[in-house]
């Protein structure tokens, strides 16, 4: 059980690019098609964390215009390509969370002007 404590914690204090990154290794090294939403286990943890509400920007399909798409949230997370590349093509996937709306508002316009779609989820 200590195991699975310090696993957790460990995961708990991941970047979002770096639990991608677990997340696309352990697709490909146990063949696994589908993940639970990523969106709802992050969402449950902040709760407990912070009661403060928060707003999550969620790609859900980045639609026919993949470069740009890359682009744009390679540097609204100020990310390396192949991080933002990763992201990406990992959708549905949290993308970016903040505590104010309108700023991620801007984020989501940009995102579906370049025909990705995209949602923003409030935590209560």
């Amino acid at each position: 059980m200590k195991n699975i404590e310090n696993i957790l914690n460990l995961i708990e204090n991941m970047t979002l690019v770096d639990l991608n990154q677990l997340i696309i290794f352990l697709k490909k090294k146990y063949n696994i098609e589908n993940f639970e939403n990523i969106n709802e286990s992050l969402n449950f943890s902040e709760q407990k964390q912070n009661e403060k509400k928060e707003y999550f920007l969620n790609l859900l399909n980045f639609g026919n215009n993949k470069i740009s798409i890359i682009k744009t949230i390679k540097d609204m997370n100020n990310l390396g390509l192949k991080e933002a590349k990763d992201l990406v093509e990992s959708c549905p996937v949290l993308i970016k969370k903040s505590l104010d709306y309108n700023h991620l508002e801007s984020y989501k316009e940009k995102l579906e002007s370049l025909g990705a779609k995209v949602d923003i989820k409030k935590n209560e």
